[in-house]
């Protein structure tokens, strides 16, 4: 009887262990994506627009984002991540064309769309009722 509680145990301390470092990494790693859409859609709103400063933070954040994915992909539904690839492919197509009120759109719904993910995936008393 004693045997199966330490299991049991282990198993729970491991399972809130894990769970941990997903939340910590996928926390960290959608605060710093919403900072650089942030500083993006501030670029692209500026009176004075540098085509080549917004393509270079639209390149990196979707180099930083196609990393993001491969690991998310692991504990978040892939729908949920797909959403989000589409909402920055929007958002580049909309910068190679140059309508950036439109590209602002597809910032914002994105950033929206990452908050939700945060939100639905952290450990709360919401989500486990």
């Amino acid at each position: 009887m004693v045997k199966e509680f330490f299991i049991c145990v282990i198993i729970l301390i491991l399972i809130f262990v894990g769970n941990g470092i997903t939340q910590g990494y996928s926390r960290n790693s959608i605060e710093d994506i919403n900072q650089k859409l942030a500083d993006l859609r501030e670029e692209m709103n500026k009176e004075e627009t540098n085509e080549n400063s917004i393509k270079k933070h639209e390149e990196a954040i979707g180099k930083q984002w196609e990393e993001m994915f491969s690991r998310l992909a692991y504990y978040i539904e892939h729908e949920e991540l797909e959403k989000v690839s589409r909402n920055l492919e929007n958002t580049k197509t909309y910068i190679e064309l140059k309508e950036y009120n439109n590209a602002t759109k597809e910032i914002n719904e994105g950033i929206y769309i990452l908050n939700h993910i945060e939100d639905k995936y952290s450990f709360n008393l919401q989500n486990i009722f």
